[in-house]
């Protein structure tokens, strides 16, 4: 009966200081802090650092992501070194721990990228979507995650008005999404999935946070059924 004892604390002990060390472990992670200032043309700006260690540095991971198909096109990394007077003068630390990591975006072609960044394991804030082609120099400004889903000339989806659209435009793939023009004024600019589309029609069944986007056929309607996807005004 002893020994057992003996065996049941020696494991009872091995399982706190386990625990503990896990727990010191996330103590230590949930301690850096940190945002993404800009992402411009020619890299991302920002900081982050350790409040349980301000003398130290932590290195920084970049992650770039297309938002037309989700591909992650690059991981880049740096240690947040430089000197930020700003942080300094606000009494954040040191005031040393600012990053900048170059991005050649010209490699990845046109479209639009998420830019999102990691320290000590944890997500910073300040999440950025980078415009590269059509889109370099746009604002893109994220208007929450709706319900997206589809519709075609058809009858059926139409309601027998074809292919016009309530602002009297033609309907066109590709470019034109019916709204609500409570929440998403007619002629503003939405990028969708990495696809730039026109806000030039409305229906009695789209309300509020929901889009329908517009294709040639009630074949491709069916195949995009619904989803629920993060959509931008593009500025």
């Amino acid at each position: 009966m002893q020994k057992e004892n003996q065996i049941h604390w020696f494991f009872g002990t091995l399982l706190m200081m386990i625990f503990l060390l896990i727990s010191t472990f996330n103590a230590f992670a949930l301690q850096t802090a940190g945002v993404i200032d800009y992402a411009d043309e020619s890299s991302v700006r920002g900081w982050a650092f350790n409040s349980s260690d301000p003398s130290s540095s932590v290195d920084v991971k970049v992650v770039i992501t297309n938002q037309a198909n989700g591909q992650v096109v690059a991981e880049l990394t740096t240690t947040a070194s430089g000197r930020r007077e700003d942080l300094a003068s606000q009494g954040t630390g040191t005031g040393n721990y600012g990053f900048e990591i170059p991005v050649s975006w010209d490699t990845y072609g046109d479209g639009a990228y998420l830019v999102e960044a990691y320290a000590g394991g944890q997500k910073l804030s300040g999440t950025k979507v980078h415009g590269v082609g059509a889109l370099a120099g746009s604002n893109l400004r994220s208007l929450g995650v709706f319900r997206t889903t589809a519709y075609c000339p058809c009858r059926k989806c139409s309601g027998g008005w074809g292919g016009r659209t309530s602002t009297g435009t033609i309907a066109t793939a590709n470019r034109t999404i019916s709204v609500d023009p409570r929440v998403i004024p007619y002629g503003s600019r939405i990028m969708i999935g990495g696809t730039i589309y026109t806000a030039e029609d409305c229906g009695g069944g789209v309300k509020g946070n929901h889009i329908d986007i517009f294709f040639n056929t009630h074949a491709e309607t069916r195949a995009y059924g619904s989803q629920n996807i993060e959509v931008y005004l593009v500025q």
